[in-house]
């Protein structure tokens, strides 16, 4: 083991990390339980863990995003899906998946990290949008998103008891298939479970014809065991992921492979002192992607594999009013392409690291008898370097890459100390109002993209515009200044919080102009400038009666660069998200309208194009007669309506019913069924 190794090894063994705390007001949204909280949204699972294969369900979970006030989904393809916060996306947030931190393997991000999310055994999604707490966040400015598999089930008698829930589901549009199994069986004390899931499509269909390129199949292993102990409860999981043949058209390449293994070891419990929370955790992905496999190719034939290796190490302890918490974590990263018909091979990133420790406190309490405050403190350091490349194609250009040789004698070792800093009030004005009032500062360090990414290429995590880029080595964190008003109104039948927010960012990273013109566009290296993003979101519930329920979800956020004027790219537009529900006995009834206005605030700078806005209906029901069976089904965008989602992407794929450069729209008219029983 070399030194560095070493030293990441030993800083491993010392880390830890804290919950948030919730004050709830619940609605209900689909299938889905919605609690609006005082720092976020909790999105969890009703009755039975699973739902009916809506298209908000049945392609993975960052779907569930739209549910949350203040979040929305940038996709690339059906299985692409990014969490964007305030019009922040990608690393700016901070994504936890089962208390694990995933990097994707994919320099475009075919894999983020709620790809790595179950979809039938996904127990509850915490959206934190904006101010996070210190113990929730860290290296990022955005807020976070907490993804949690369903808790395991325990017996009330000491004999083992058999465990077995089973889902199947349809869509028609791509012909979507999702079938998930849980197989176990628990006592008093033990639990021990089997959680599988295959999910599978074709390329969907628009009004207009057929989307090439946008079919899939995954599929996921998990095995659970938990006990009691009698000061907690351990539990134990392990698991693989496996992605085949998943498009993404919106990318310059498709997923052709992508497997990833994953073990965690977790404990909670009580002692004299306080509460304790402990986990330590690997998860390793190995990832292929093409330029023909799955499309029609043209020009060279291109494969690219690579590798993401994180590990971690949590620790949480809880004493009276107080949080106090450590955390480390490290990511290995290897990336490199190579020509099918020549050979020859260029590194991407060669055996890069990205380790971060952090700590810090937090307290809440009451200031008077109806203030109460939530203050945290964090530290960061975030050390990253990369070996020289060894593998590289023949030197085009300096100005649109870095040669070999020149980056190789750059030192490319940098670290980073950051402090985040975090104010939330609350006053409860009545029994019926509640204001809450955020000060904070966050900060992230740059990705390895960012700063190591030596030859000009269309890596952009995600981005999908089309450009070139590079790296810069001497990039600086940014740093998010934030403040936040919202007000909660709650009385018997109606249930109100809507919220304001500003967010200035200093050192913001984004492509820049180097000049040098690539394939009829300027390549972009990414440069520190000024920005700011501004907006409103809120939710709203009325109980007609003991029935009927309205409700739905309103966000909107505006971002530009202050060095320049130009509008921040990918941001979306202003949307709402309304519904009406019916309950009788067992059925129950929605109807949906989803809405979204014209985005014509587009970046420039990467000659973003606008999109319309739209409406688009669906129709679901359901029956449950008891805990152990359901029945769903409904239409979706029952008017079969063209639409394009602003965050849908750009195709780029021949012989498609889209133009290549053309916005992707969303699906035609599906109809859905599925079953859940558990027994």
């Amino acid at each position: 083991m070399n030194p560095a190794r070493k030293r990441r090894t030993l800083y491993l063994a010392a880390s830890l990390a804290l919950p948030a705390p919730t004050f709830a007001d619940e609605y209900r949204l689909s299938d889905v339980t919605v609690t609006a909280h005082a720092y976020g949204t909790t999105l969890a699972r009703s009755n039975i863990p699973a739902t009916g294969p809506s298209g908000d369900d049945i392609h993975d979970a960052a779907s569930w995003l739209n549910q949350a006030a203040g979040a929305s989904v940038v996709y690339n393809g059906q299985q692409t899906g990014i969490a964007q916060l305030h019009g922040l996306f990608n690393e700016r947030v901070k994504v936890r998946v089962d208390g694990m931190e995933i990097t994707p393997a994919c320099p475009n991000h075919m894999d983020p990290p709620l790809h790595y999310a179950p979809i039938d055994s996904l127990g509850k999604l915490e959206v934190i949008a904006g101010i996070t707490p210190v113990s929730q966040g860290g290296d990022s400015i955005a807020g976070t998103v907490i993804a949690a598999s369903a808790a395991p089930q325990f017996n009330d008698t000491a004999g083992y008891e058999p465990l077995t829930k089973l889902h199947g589901g349809y869509a028609s549009a791509g012909d979507a298939t999702n079938l998930g199994v849980e197989l176990g069986a628990a006592s008093q004390d033990t639990s021990l479970s089997y959680r599988g899931e295959r999910l599978d499509a074709n390329d969907y269909g628009s009004p207009n014809g057929t989307v090439r390129d946008t079919g899939y199949t995954t599929m996921r292993h998990d095995a659970v065991l938990a006990r009691k102990i009698e000061t907690g409860e351990l539990r134990l999981d392990a698991g693989r992921h496996s992605t085949r043949n998943a498009g993404t058209p919106a990318l310059p390449m498709d997923m052709a492979r992508d497997d990833a293994d994953k073990v965690a070891l977790g404990y909670q419990g009580d002692f004299g002192f306080g509460a304790v929370e402990a986990r330590v955790y690997w998860h390793d992905i190995e990832h292929l992607m093409d330029n023909y496999s799955l499309r029609p190719s043209t020009g060279m034939k291109i494969f690219a594999p690579a590798t993401s290796r994180d590990t971690g190490v949590t620790l949480a302890t809880r004493i009276g009013s107080s949080r106090l918490g450590l955390e480390y974590r490290m990511n290995d990263f290897n990336s490199y392409q190579q020509n099918v018909t020549t050979a020859a091979r260029q590194d991407m990133f060669r055996d890069s690291s990205r380790d971060r420790l952090g700590v810090y406190g937090e307290w809440q309490g009451a200031l008077a008898a109806d203030w109460t405050l939530q203050a945290g403190v964090r530290g960061d350091m975030v050390r990253m370097d990369t070996g020289n490349i060894l593998y590289g194609y023949s030197p085009i250009s300096n100005a649109t890459r870095l040669v070999q040789a020149d980056f190789n004698v750059i030192s490319h070792a940098r670290t980073d100390y950051n402090t985040d800093v975090t104010l939330l009030a609350r006053y409860t004005a009545s029994p019926v109002s509640v204001y809450e009032f955020g000060l904070a500062q966050k900060t992230r360090s740059p990705s390895t993209l960012e700063r190591y990414l030596w030859s000009s290429a269309q890596s952009s995590a995600g981005q999908a515009d089309g450009y070139s880029y590079l790296g810069n080595i001497n990039l600086k964190p940014e740093v998010s200044h934030q403040i936040s008003v919202g007000v909660q109104l709650k009385t018997g039948a109606w249930a109100f919080k809507p919220g304001v927010y500003y967010n200035r960012v200093s050192d913001y990273i984004q492509g820049t102009s180097t000049g040098v013109i690539l394939s009829g566009k300027p390549v972009l290296q990414y440069q520190n400038v000024n920005a700011e993003l501004y907006g409103f979101d809120g939710s709203v519930a009325y109980q007609l009666d003991q029935n009927i329920g309205l409700g739905g979800i309103l966000s909107y956020v505006r971002g530009k660069n202050t060095d320049n004027g130009d509008n921040l790219y990918r941001i979306a537009p202003l949307s709402a998200r309304l519904y009406a529900d019916y309950q009788t006995g067992a059925w129950s009834h929605r109807a949906e309208l989803n809405l979204a206005a014209r985005q014509d605030k587009v970046s420039a700078y990467n000659q973003e194009q606008p999109t319309s806005g739209y409406g688009v209906v669906n129709l679901r029901t359901r029956w449950q007669a008891n805990k152990s069976l359901r029945l769903s089904a409904g239409v979706e965008n029952l008017f079969d309506k063209v639409y394009y989602d602003h965050l849908g992407g750009i195709n780029r794929v021949l012989a498609s019913s889209v133009p290549v450069g053309g916005q992707l729209p969303g699906m035609e008219r599906s109809f859905y069924a599925g079953l859940d029983y558990a027994w």
